[in-house]
């Protein structure tokens, strides 16, 4: 039997954090595994917190993943991995885009990303923040980011362990832009210390 993967998905609503849930949970169906995706709370249509559980593996029962239970976050906003560090159990890999949005109250300051990066690796997380807005940029689309931070969590954490990346590119082709999102969750999820290292990557 193989070991199941509790994966929360971060971020602000508008960011595509449901397709990149639902990319893996359709991949690991693929892969003869059982997913369950569940959104929590989001007021994605308001541009509001958006956190999607994913659970793979085998006879999973519940949804939702309990705090502290988490193996993996995958977030598209640095505030947004902060506000869900409660979900990851010590030891916890974390990849997050470096993005972050100003609060839409007037008056408030965002963190800073230092702050935020210190607060998550002091907490005994492995933690890889990477620009992933900027990478999708590069690549033609900024709505790619998405698949950017899949391909890379794809490359540093166990979801490879569970998924492969033949399961993950047939999940993917489901998406608009399929050609563009192919290129991008092929070329993170790839192996490239040169890359991380040209883009100053946390």
């Amino acid at each position: 039997m193989k070991e199941g993967l509790n994966i929360i998905v971060a971020g602000v609503g508008g960011q595509g954090i449901l397709s990149l849930a639902r990319v893996l949970g359709e991949a690991a169906v693929l892969e003869g595994l059982e997913a369950l995706v569940a959104e929590t709370h989001g007021l994605s249509q308001r541009g509001g917190s958006v956190i999607v559980h994913v659970r793979i593996g085998e006879n999973i029962e519940a949804p939702l993943i309990p705090v502290g239970e988490a193996d993996i976050m995958i977030s598209m906003e640095a505030m947004e991995t902060l506000r869900s560090i409660g979900y990851m159990r010590r030891g916890g890999v974390i990849v997050s885009d470096t993005l972050i949005i100003p609060p839409s109250i007037p008056g408030v300051k965002p963190l800073k990303l230092e702050d935020i990066v210190g607060a998550i690796k002091s907490a005994g997380l492995e933690a890889h923040f990477i620009s992933a807005s900027e990478e999708a940029k590069r690549l033609g689309d900024f709505r790619t980011a998405n698949i950017v931070l899949l391909g890379y969590a794809y490359k540093v954490s166990k979801i490879k362990d569970l998924i492969s990346l033949h399961s993950l590119m047939k999940a993917v082709e489901t998406l608009p832009g399929r050609d563009l999102n192919l290129k991008a969750l092929t070329l993170y999820a790839t192996p490239d210390a040169n890359l991380e290292r040209a883009r100053g990557w946390v």
